[in-house]
């Protein structure tokens, strides 16, 4: 009988690196995290992780205007075209170098993409399977450092590029009359971003300095402002020259440099994140500021804004952070930050409603299996979490750490209300409870122990003594009457924790024993050993089956 599983979910981190993209409709957001991307539902509370990843880690995303097309592309250049509304993978594509930045045009028709110090610009492909979906319109050249931002003209007929050289660039998709691509400079440092108002009769550009520029395009000798892409002409019929003026030079006057910057076009917002995790928002273009908060101990390297320009989404790599904020009523419509550094350990709960997880980062984590969303951390342990345990009510999640602790959680009332440490300092990897929920051990790293408590007073029971090399798991039989233990010393042992007067069973293997199970009836044990073999033994006649 062949079992078919399906992917669904990504639990333990909501972003790594990359930029950030709402839905057209503004009620999803995509972030990128490591190879895959998940989607957040901020209307409906759940999150989905798209079942398809890139060959490495994402740097950048693209979602199509009508949001049917979605492209995701890796640190090498290694592209995925995906039906994103019906989540299937439509094509492979190589472009062949770092992309900084691609973007699709507002009418959808092309996607243009930022290669190193040069411009590509696609013909948008289909939505169905083809053998050459990808059509180069045309390539632009004139930076001298790496771009670091595109962005189109709400007529799609232009575009403007931003780089390290301090230079923003106007580019026309096709040859205009009248029209030579045009390059603005006045910044000392790198250009973070650059924009086309809404009537396009304004250019912003903002750099890493916090300096924001004004641009108006005009006609030399005229104040009047025109609108870019209307080039007059004279009583002859021949075009008259025109130019961008830098109108006026805004300074953020923040003790930080810029990391991110968006801006809306509907509503004149323009959102700057800090390398202090302070992000502002000012009004364009008279640069008024509205609003300043902290949101992040480190930088914040990804803004997007939705298309009404109500939520902004920040997103903070060095902490794994994924923030929605509502400016308008200054309130959080999703906060969540997964495990920054490696997860290391992951249990489910009974009845499969919870998800815990421990990491390298101290932090103990609980996630709504259903919703993918992580509703508490707890924060108690000062050394990495090794272990994690439900006890069968879910009602209390156990975590054993390096710190020389085990820690009972009450996830009613959210609290640390047990904490059980043994006569000498050790460090803890491994950690079971019994059915009953009554009896908690865990073994220890460097005194090859087992350690025993009960949950009701914390007081330390009984040492099982025996193993001669780190404890590597624990696991109590269905009926709770004995309890089996792994080791690197190449040998499973049974204790019968009511009466040590019995015989401990030692069951021998020909390599260091990772990990063990008990079949539901209690029948047999399995246990995992690191030559890549799976025993199994009769727990009766403590003999393989």
């Amino acid at each position: 009988m062949k079992t078919e599983f399906k992917f669904s979910n990504l639990c333990g981190t909501v972003y790594r690196k990359g930029n950030l993209v709402f839905s057209p409709d503004g009620n999803t957001i995509l972030s990128p995290v490591g190879n895959r991307v998940t989607v957040f539902d901020l209307v409906n509370n759940r999150t989905e992780t798209l079942p398809f990843e890139n060959k490495r880690n994402i740097r950048r995303l693209a979602l199509s205007p009508n949001g049917n097309l979605l492209l995701s592309v890796d640190e090498l250049g290694n592209a995925l075209l995906i039906n994103y509304r019906k989540r299937t993978i439509l094509h492979h594509f190589n472009l062949k170098d770092k992309v900084r930045d691609i973007q699709f045009s507002p009418d959808g028709k092309y996607f243009a993409v930022g290669l190193g110090r040069h411009i590509e610009v696609w013909r948008s492909p289909g939505y169905t399977r083809e053998f050459a979906p990808f059509e180069l319109h045309r390539k632009y050249a004139g930076h001298y450092d790496d771009i670091t931002h595109i962005s189109w003209s709400p007529d799609s007929r232009f575009f403007l590029t931003s780089g390290k050289d301090m230079t923003t660039k106007v580019f026309s998709v096709d040859p205009i009359e009248g029209f030579t691509a045009t390059t603005m400079s006045g910044h000392r440092a790198v250009v973070v971003g650059a924009w086309f108002a809404k009537d396009m009769r304004a250019i912003y550009t903002v750099s890493s300095d916090g300096a924001v520029c004004v641009r108006r395009f005009r006609v030399h000798g005229i104040a009047d402002d025109l609108k870019f892409g209307e080039f007059p002409r004279d009583a002859e019929g021949k075009l008259l020259p025109t130019k961008w003026f830098t109108e006026q030079r805004h300074y953020t006057k923040m003790d930080s440099r810029v990391q991110s910057a968006a801006f809306n076009p509907a509503t004149n917002l323009l959102v700057l994140g800090m390398t202090n995790g302070v992000f502002g928002i000012w009004e364009m273009p008279d640069f008024n500021q509205i609003h300043s908060l902290s949101i992040s101990r480190k930088k914040i390297n990804a803004i997007a804004i939705n298309p009404s320009g109500e939520w902004l989404a920040f997103g903070s790599a060095k902490l794994g952070q994924l923030l929605v904020w509502e400016w308008q009523s200054e309130t959080y419509v999703l906060k969540q930050q997964g495990h920054f550094y490696d997860m290391s350990c992951v249990a489910y709960s009974a009845d499969g409603q919870y998800v815990a997880t421990g990491g390298d980062d101290a932090k103990l984590k609980v996630w709504n299996a259903l919703t993918g969303y992580c509703f508490i951390t707890f924060a108690e342990h000062t050394s990495a979490v090794t272990a994690v345990h439900f006890t069968k009510g879910n009602q209390v999640v156990l975590s054993a750490s390096l710190d020389g602790t085990v820690r009972a959680y009450d996830l009613v009332r959210y609290r640390n209300f047990r904490i059980f440490t043994s006569p000498t300092p050790v460090q803890f990897n491994t950690l079971a409870v019994d059915p009953s929920g009554e009896i908690v051990c865990a073994g220890s790293l460097d005194s090859y122990e087992i350690y025993m408590w009960s949950m009701q007073t914390g007081k330390l029971l009984d040492v099982l003594s025996g193993h001669e090399a780190p404890v590597s798991g624990l696991v109590f039989r269905p009926d709770g009457l004995s309890l089996a233990s792994s080791s690197w010393d190449k040998t499973v042992r049974m204790w019968d924790i009511f009466d040590r007067s019995k015989i401990v069973e030692r069951l021998e293997h020909s390599s260091e024993v990772l990990t063990l199970a008990y079949r539901p009836d209690g029948k047999e044990l399995c246990a995992s050993t690191l030559d890549g073999q799976i025993h199994f033994w009769d727990v009766a006649k403590a003999a393989p089956t």
